[in-house]
Protein backbone atom coordinates (compact mmCIF):
# COMPACT_ATOMS: atom_id res chain seq x y z
CA UNK A 1 0.00 0.00 0.00
CA UNK A 2 1.16 3.54 -0.92
CA UNK A 3 0.68 7.00 0.46
CA UNK A 4 -1.64 8.65 -1.91
CA UNK A 5 -0.29 11.09 -3.96
CA UNK A 6 -1.09 14.58 -3.08
CA UNK A 7 -2.38 15.36 -6.29
CA UNK A 8 -5.12 12.97 -5.65
CA UNK A 9 -5.88 14.53 -2.73
CA UNK A 10 -6.22 17.78 -4.16
CA UNK A 11 -8.82 16.56 -6.58
CA UNK A 12 -11.33 15.54 -3.61
CA UNK A 13 -10.48 18.54 -1.36
CA UNK A 14 -11.58 20.63 -4.19
CA UNK A 15 -14.75 19.08 -4.63
CA UNK A 16 -15.35 19.27 -0.60
CA UNK A 17 -14.67 22.27 -0.76
CA UNK A 18 -17.66 23.70 -2.72
CA UNK A 19 -21.19 23.35 -1.34
CA UNK A 20 -22.28 20.39 -3.02
CA UNK A 21 -20.32 17.72 -1.94
CA UNK A 22 -20.19 16.59 2.07
CA UNK A 23 -17.84 13.86 1.53
CA UNK A 24 -15.61 12.27 -1.49
CA UNK A 25 -13.55 8.83 -1.27
CA UNK A 26 -12.00 7.01 -3.61
CA UNK A 27 -9.51 4.10 -3.76
CA UNK A 28 -7.49 3.09 -6.58
CA UNK A 29 -5.50 0.13 -7.30
CA UNK A 30 -2.42 0.34 -9.48
CA UNK A 31 -1.24 -2.49 -11.85
CA UNK A 32 2.07 -2.26 -12.73
CA UNK A 33 3.00 -1.58 -9.30
CA UNK A 34 0.65 -3.19 -6.62
CA UNK A 35 0.42 0.04 -5.05
CA UNK A 36 -3.22 1.20 -3.43
CA UNK A 37 -4.24 4.70 -2.80
CA UNK A 38 -6.79 5.63 -0.83
CA UNK A 39 -8.21 8.99 -0.66
CA UNK A 40 -10.92 10.69 1.45
CA UNK A 41 -12.25 14.21 1.74
CA UNK A 42 -15.07 15.87 4.25
CA UNK A 43 -16.98 13.35 5.82
CA UNK A 44 -15.84 10.68 3.81
CA UNK A 45 -12.82 8.26 3.50
CA UNK A 46 -12.38 4.79 2.32
CA UNK A 47 -13.73 3.10 5.31
CA UNK A 48 -17.34 5.02 4.89
CA UNK A 49 -20.39 3.39 4.33
CA UNK A 50 -22.04 4.73 1.21
CA UNK A 51 -24.73 3.50 -1.09
CA UNK A 52 -23.32 2.11 -4.67
CA UNK A 53 -26.48 2.76 -5.92
CA UNK A 54 -26.23 1.43 -9.77
CA UNK A 55 -22.40 -0.26 -9.27
CA UNK A 56 -24.24 -3.09 -7.24
CA UNK A 57 -25.42 -4.06 -11.06
CA UNK A 58 -21.77 -5.47 -11.29
CA UNK A 59 -22.26 -7.52 -7.95
CA UNK A 60 -25.38 -9.08 -9.39
CA UNK A 61 -23.59 -9.87 -12.56
CA UNK A 62 -20.84 -11.65 -10.83
CA UNK A 63 -23.50 -13.81 -9.30
CA UNK A 64 -25.01 -14.73 -12.31
CA UNK A 65 -21.58 -15.14 -14.26
CA UNK A 66 -20.98 -18.12 -10.98
CA UNK A 67 -24.46 -19.65 -12.18
CA UNK A 68 -24.03 -19.69 -15.84
CA UNK A 69 -20.36 -21.43 -15.14
CA UNK A 70 -22.82 -24.10 -12.67
CA UNK A 71 -24.55 -24.38 -15.59
CA UNK A 72 -27.73 -23.55 -13.31
CA UNK A 73 -28.56 -20.73 -15.65
CA UNK A 74 -28.35 -19.75 -19.69
CA UNK A 75 -27.53 -16.46 -21.29
CA UNK A 76 -30.38 -16.55 -23.88
CA UNK A 77 -32.97 -18.88 -21.75
CA UNK A 78 -36.36 -16.75 -21.20
CA UNK A 79 -36.21 -15.22 -17.79
CA UNK A 80 -39.75 -16.95 -17.36
CA UNK A 81 -38.40 -19.94 -17.57
CA UNK A 82 -37.35 -19.26 -14.09
CA UNK A 83 -40.08 -17.62 -12.94
CA UNK A 84 -42.73 -19.30 -14.65
CA UNK A 85 -45.66 -18.21 -16.93
CA UNK A 86 -47.07 -16.51 -13.93
CA UNK A 87 -50.78 -14.40 -15.23
CA UNK A 88 -48.36 -11.77 -13.09
CA UNK A 89 -46.07 -11.62 -15.74
CA UNK A 90 -49.02 -11.88 -18.87
CA UNK A 91 -48.78 -8.33 -21.14
CA UNK A 92 -45.93 -7.24 -19.43
CA UNK A 93 -44.07 -6.60 -22.70
CA UNK A 94 -46.61 -5.04 -25.08
CA UNK A 95 -45.69 -3.74 -28.63
CA UNK A 96 -48.07 -3.06 -31.13
CA UNK A 97 -50.52 -4.75 -30.10
CA UNK A 98 -47.88 -8.28 -29.55
CA UNK A 99 -46.88 -9.88 -26.20
CA UNK A 100 -43.14 -10.50 -26.30
CA UNK A 101 -42.87 -11.03 -22.69
CA UNK A 102 -41.92 -14.97 -23.08
CA UNK A 103 -38.83 -13.68 -25.58
CA UNK A 104 -37.02 -11.65 -23.02
CA UNK A 105 -33.86 -13.26 -21.94
CA UNK A 106 -31.46 -13.54 -19.16
CA UNK A 107 -28.90 -11.71 -22.06
CA UNK A 108 -31.49 -9.08 -22.77
CA UNK A 109 -32.16 -8.01 -19.19
CA UNK A 110 -28.36 -8.14 -18.51
CA UNK A 111 -27.77 -5.65 -21.54
CA UNK A 112 -30.44 -3.30 -20.87
CA UNK A 113 -32.34 -4.69 -24.78
CA UNK A 114 -35.35 -6.04 -23.13
CA UNK A 115 -37.38 -3.85 -23.97
CA UNK A 116 -39.26 -2.75 -21.04
CA UNK A 117 -40.47 0.08 -19.67
CA UNK A 118 -38.62 1.35 -16.33
CA UNK A 119 -40.76 0.38 -13.02
CA UNK A 120 -38.56 3.65 -11.37
CA UNK A 121 -38.87 6.80 -13.67
CA UNK A 122 -40.92 6.96 -16.72
CA UNK A 123 -39.08 6.27 -19.99
CA UNK A 124 -35.71 7.63 -18.74
CA UNK A 125 -36.26 10.38 -17.54
CA UNK A 126 -33.50 9.84 -14.95
CA UNK A 127 -31.02 10.62 -17.92
CA UNK A 128 -32.01 14.09 -16.98
CA UNK A 129 -32.12 13.34 -13.43
CA UNK A 130 -35.48 14.69 -12.24
CA UNK A 131 -36.18 12.20 -9.92
CA UNK A 132 -37.68 12.14 -6.98
CA UNK A 133 -34.77 11.05 -4.64
CA UNK A 134 -32.73 14.52 -5.96
CA UNK A 135 -35.80 16.07 -4.56
CA UNK A 136 -35.58 14.17 -0.73
CA UNK A 137 -38.81 12.26 -1.77
CA UNK A 138 -38.94 8.75 0.24
CA UNK A 139 -40.90 6.15 -1.46
CA UNK A 140 -40.68 1.73 -1.24
CA UNK A 141 -42.38 -0.60 -3.60
CA UNK A 142 -42.63 -4.15 -3.74
CA UNK A 143 -41.58 -6.63 -6.36
CA UNK A 144 -45.59 -6.64 -7.70
CA UNK A 145 -45.69 -2.61 -7.84
CA UNK A 146 -42.06 -3.10 -9.86
CA UNK A 147 -44.02 -5.73 -12.39
CA UNK A 148 -47.23 -3.24 -12.34
CA UNK A 149 -45.67 -0.05 -12.80
CA UNK A 150 -43.09 -1.41 -15.54
CA UNK A 151 -46.32 -2.76 -17.33
CA UNK A 152 -48.03 0.78 -16.82
CA UNK A 153 -45.44 2.49 -18.41
CA UNK A 154 -45.53 0.44 -21.31
CA UNK A 155 -42.65 -0.91 -23.71
CA UNK A 156 -39.85 1.01 -25.28
CA UNK A 157 -38.98 -1.64 -27.93
CA UNK A 158 -39.23 -5.35 -28.79
CA UNK A 159 -36.46 -7.67 -27.12
CA UNK A 160 -33.39 -7.38 -28.95
CA UNK A 161 -33.99 -5.10 -31.66
CA UNK A 162 -32.99 -2.04 -30.66
CA UNK A 163 -29.37 -0.44 -31.88
CA UNK A 164 -29.30 1.23 -28.50
CA UNK A 165 -29.28 0.04 -24.71
CA UNK A 166 -31.95 1.45 -23.29
CA UNK A 167 -30.91 1.41 -19.66
CA UNK A 168 -33.95 0.40 -17.19
CA UNK A 169 -33.52 -0.66 -13.40
CA UNK A 170 -36.21 -3.08 -14.14
CA UNK A 171 -33.91 -5.39 -15.76
CA UNK A 172 -32.00 -6.27 -12.92
CA UNK A 173 -35.22 -5.83 -10.16
CA UNK A 174 -36.49 -9.07 -12.64
CA UNK A 175 -32.71 -10.45 -12.64
CA UNK A 176 -32.82 -10.36 -8.86
CA UNK A 177 -35.64 -12.28 -8.97
CA UNK A 178 -34.67 -14.91 -10.89
CA UNK A 179 -31.16 -15.34 -8.80
CA UNK A 180 -33.83 -15.70 -6.24
CA UNK A 181 -35.83 -18.02 -7.63
CA UNK A 182 -32.66 -20.52 -8.51
CA UNK A 183 -30.64 -20.23 -5.11
CA UNK A 184 -33.94 -20.71 -2.66
CA UNK A 185 -33.03 -18.05 -0.79
CA UNK A 186 -33.35 -13.89 -0.49
CA UNK A 187 -31.04 -11.48 -2.82
CA UNK A 188 -28.94 -10.36 0.01
CA UNK A 189 -28.17 -14.49 1.39
CA UNK A 190 -27.17 -14.59 -1.92
CA UNK A 191 -25.20 -11.62 -1.95
CA UNK A 192 -23.33 -12.71 1.47
CA UNK A 193 -22.66 -16.30 0.29
CA UNK A 194 -21.56 -15.69 -3.20
CA UNK A 195 -19.41 -12.52 -3.66
CA UNK A 196 -18.87 -10.95 0.30
CA UNK A 197 -17.93 -14.10 2.01
CA UNK A 198 -15.60 -14.71 -1.13
CA UNK A 199 -14.01 -11.66 -0.80
CA UNK A 200 -13.45 -11.59 3.03
CA UNK A 201 -15.27 -8.26 3.04
CA UNK A 202 -17.06 -7.00 6.26
CA UNK A 203 -18.73 -3.49 5.79
CA UNK A 204 -20.27 -4.50 2.24
CA UNK A 205 -24.31 -5.41 2.85
CA UNK A 206 -27.89 -5.43 1.04
CA UNK A 207 -29.65 -2.68 2.56
CA UNK A 208 -32.85 -3.46 3.86
CA UNK A 209 -33.53 -1.97 6.73
CA UNK A 210 -34.29 1.56 6.71
CA UNK A 211 -33.66 2.47 10.00
CA UNK A 212 -30.09 1.74 9.48
CA UNK A 213 -28.21 4.79 9.29
CA UNK A 214 -24.91 3.90 8.78
CA UNK A 215 -24.28 5.06 4.59
CA UNK A 216 -23.74 8.88 4.66
CA UNK A 217 -26.11 10.95 3.38
CA UNK A 218 -26.68 11.92 -0.24
CA UNK A 219 -25.95 15.29 -1.38
CA UNK A 220 -28.68 16.50 -3.90
CA UNK A 221 -27.01 20.35 -4.96
CA UNK A 222 -26.34 21.79 -1.70
CA UNK A 223 -28.26 19.97 0.39
CA UNK A 224 -28.61 16.02 2.46
CA UNK A 225 -31.35 14.29 1.38
CA UNK A 226 -32.06 11.12 3.72
CA UNK A 227 -34.57 8.32 1.34
CA UNK A 228 -34.26 4.68 3.56
CA UNK A 229 -36.93 3.72 1.95
CA UNK A 230 -36.38 4.07 -1.34
CA UNK A 231 -32.59 2.38 -1.35
CA UNK A 232 -34.17 -0.13 0.83
CA UNK A 233 -36.32 -0.52 -2.36
CA UNK A 234 -34.09 -1.07 -5.10
CA UNK A 235 -32.08 -4.42 -3.70
CA UNK A 236 -30.39 -6.07 -6.84
CA UNK A 237 -30.59 -3.05 -9.24
CA UNK A 238 -28.87 -0.78 -6.89
CA UNK A 239 -29.25 -1.69 -3.00
CA UNK A 240 -25.89 -2.59 -2.01
CA UNK A 241 -23.86 -0.29 0.68
CA UNK A 242 -20.36 -0.51 0.69
CA UNK A 243 -17.12 1.09 1.19
CA UNK A 244 -14.68 2.92 -1.54
CA UNK A 245 -11.96 -0.33 0.23
CA UNK A 246 -13.95 -2.83 -0.15
CA UNK A 247 -15.63 -2.19 -3.45
CA UNK A 248 -12.30 -1.62 -4.81
CA UNK A 249 -11.75 -5.47 -3.78
CA UNK A 250 -14.69 -6.67 -5.63
CA UNK A 251 -13.85 -4.56 -8.83
CA UNK A 252 -10.80 -6.54 -8.69
CA UNK A 253 -12.19 -8.93 -8.07
CA UNK A 254 -14.50 -9.11 -10.89
CA UNK A 255 -11.88 -8.52 -13.71
CA UNK A 256 -9.22 -10.75 -12.01
CA UNK A 257 -11.26 -14.25 -12.04
CA UNK A 258 -11.52 -13.91 -7.79
CA UNK A 259 -15.18 -14.62 -8.23
CA UNK A 260 -15.54 -16.73 -11.39
CA UNK A 261 -13.58 -17.58 -14.88
CA UNK A 262 -12.37 -14.51 -16.28
CA UNK A 263 -12.14 -16.06 -19.51
CA UNK A 264 -16.09 -15.70 -19.53
CA UNK A 265 -15.43 -11.92 -19.91
CA UNK A 266 -15.22 -11.44 -23.28
CA UNK A 267 -18.09 -12.61 -23.74
CA UNK A 268 -19.44 -9.29 -22.23
CA UNK A 269 -18.17 -7.11 -24.32
CA UNK A 270 -20.94 -6.42 -26.85
CA UNK A 271 -20.98 -2.80 -26.62
CA UNK A 272 -24.30 -0.46 -27.52
CA UNK A 273 -24.27 3.04 -27.43
CA UNK A 274 -26.58 4.06 -24.37
CA UNK A 275 -25.87 7.81 -23.42
CA UNK A 276 -22.79 9.23 -24.82
CA UNK A 277 -20.16 8.54 -24.15
CA UNK A 278 -20.97 5.47 -22.54
CA UNK A 279 -21.93 1.86 -23.89
CA UNK A 280 -23.53 -0.60 -22.35
CA UNK A 281 -22.19 -4.59 -22.62
CA UNK A 282 -23.89 -7.16 -21.04
CA UNK A 283 -23.87 -6.33 -17.46
CA UNK A 284 -21.44 -3.88 -17.04
CA UNK A 285 -20.33 -0.50 -19.27
CA UNK A 286 -17.72 0.70 -21.04
CA UNK A 287 -16.69 4.48 -20.80
CA UNK A 288 -14.87 6.58 -23.53
CA UNK A 289 -14.37 9.90 -23.37
CA UNK A 290 -12.92 11.69 -26.08
CA UNK A 291 -10.25 14.03 -25.89
CA UNK A 292 -11.88 17.25 -26.43
CA UNK A 293 -13.96 16.62 -23.77
CA UNK A 294 -11.70 15.90 -21.55
CA UNK A 295 -9.67 18.64 -22.25
CA UNK A 296 -11.15 21.40 -20.26
CA UNK A 297 -9.51 18.47 -16.59
CA UNK A 298 -5.84 18.64 -18.36
CA UNK A 299 -4.90 22.57 -18.19
CA UNK A 300 -2.36 21.75 -15.79
CA UNK A 301 -1.55 17.94 -17.28
CA UNK A 302 1.81 18.34 -19.81
CA UNK A 303 1.35 19.38 -23.49
CA UNK A 304 1.57 16.03 -24.66
CA UNK A 305 -1.46 14.79 -22.60
CA UNK A 306 -3.94 17.62 -23.69
CA UNK A 307 -5.45 16.12 -27.07
CA UNK A 308 -5.09 12.40 -26.13
CA UNK A 309 -8.22 10.76 -25.32
CA UNK A 310 -9.17 9.59 -21.22
CA UNK A 311 -7.84 5.84 -20.23
CA UNK A 312 -11.48 3.59 -21.45
CA UNK A 313 -13.38 2.37 -18.18
CA UNK A 314 -14.82 -0.70 -17.97
CA UNK A 315 -17.41 -1.43 -15.41
CA UNK A 316 -20.38 0.79 -14.11
CA UNK A 317 -21.14 4.29 -12.65
CA UNK A 318 -24.38 4.81 -10.38
CA UNK A 319 -26.62 7.39 -9.37
CA UNK A 320 -25.05 9.67 -6.80
CA UNK A 321 -21.98 9.71 -7.98
CA UNK A 322 -20.86 6.20 -7.58
CA UNK A 323 -17.79 4.34 -9.62
CA UNK A 324 -16.69 0.88 -9.57
CA UNK A 325 -14.27 0.95 -13.08
CA UNK A 326 -10.96 -0.78 -14.54
CA UNK A 327 -8.89 1.18 -16.97
CA UNK A 328 -7.02 -2.21 -18.64
CA UNK A 329 -5.05 0.25 -20.67
CA UNK A 330 -3.69 2.34 -17.67
CA UNK A 331 -3.96 -0.50 -15.72
CA UNK A 332 -5.46 1.00 -13.04
CA UNK A 333 -8.69 0.11 -10.97
CA UNK A 334 -10.63 2.91 -9.37
CA UNK A 335 -14.17 2.69 -7.17
CA UNK A 336 -15.73 5.55 -4.86
CA UNK A 337 -18.21 8.08 -4.40
CA UNK A 338 -18.53 12.33 -4.91
CA UNK A 339 -21.71 11.83 -3.62
CA UNK A 340 -23.92 14.34 -5.55
CA UNK A 341 -27.25 13.05 -7.03
CA UNK A 342 -27.43 16.05 -9.41
CA UNK A 343 -23.69 15.85 -11.00
CA UNK A 344 -22.86 12.44 -12.20
CA UNK A 345 -20.18 14.34 -14.72
CA UNK A 346 -18.08 15.20 -11.84
CA UNK A 347 -18.14 11.18 -10.14
CA UNK A 348 -16.08 10.56 -14.49
CA UNK A 349 -14.13 13.69 -14.17
CA UNK A 350 -12.48 12.97 -10.58
CA UNK A 351 -11.72 9.19 -11.64
CA UNK A 352 -10.15 10.34 -15.05
CA UNK A 353 -7.72 12.45 -13.19
CA UNK A 354 -7.26 10.14 -10.45
CA UNK A 355 -6.63 7.11 -13.25
CA UNK A 356 -4.12 9.65 -15.21
CA UNK A 357 -1.73 10.46 -11.96
CA UNK A 358 -1.53 7.39 -11.21
CA UNK A 359 -0.87 6.12 -14.00
CA UNK A 360 0.98 8.47 -15.50
CA UNK A 361 2.19 10.77 -12.83
CA UNK A 362 4.14 13.36 -13.92
CA UNK A 363 5.77 12.14 -17.17
CA UNK A 364 5.79 14.64 -19.83
CA UNK A 365 5.20 11.98 -22.51
CA UNK A 366 1.99 10.13 -21.28
CA UNK A 367 3.27 7.24 -22.52
CA UNK A 368 0.95 4.13 -21.62
CA UNK A 369 2.95 1.54 -19.76
CA UNK A 370 4.02 -1.93 -21.12
CA UNK A 371 1.72 -4.59 -19.97
CA UNK A 372 -0.49 -3.16 -17.96
CA UNK A 373 -3.70 -4.37 -19.61
CA UNK A 374 -5.68 -7.05 -18.14
CA UNK A 375 -5.59 -10.53 -20.16
CA UNK A 376 -9.04 -10.84 -21.90
CA UNK A 377 -9.52 -7.08 -22.14
CA UNK A 378 -11.29 -6.11 -24.77
CA UNK A 379 -9.51 -4.28 -27.95
CA UNK A 380 -9.97 -1.13 -27.95
CA UNK A 381 -12.51 0.39 -30.87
Amino acid sequence: MGRAPKRLQIIADRLTRTSWHNGVAMSLYDRSTGREYHVGSGALDSRTPYFATGTTKLYTTSILLQLIEEGKIGLDDPFLTYLGHDKQYEELLVREGVDYTDRVTIRHLMSHTSGFGDFFLYKYQARTLKHAIGAGVDTAWSFDEVVQRSRSHGAVAVPGQSRKALYTDTNFHMLGRVIEAIEGENFGEVLRRRVIDRLGLTSTYLYCDPSDTRPINFMSKDREVRVPRTMASFQADGGIVTTSREALIFIRGFFEGYLFDKRILPRLYHWRPMYFPTEYGVGLMQIKVPWWMSLPHRLNAPPSRFFKSAPRSLGHMGLGGTICLYAPEAGVYIAGTVNQLLDPARSVIASIKMIEDVAYGGREDGAHRRGAALVGSPPAR
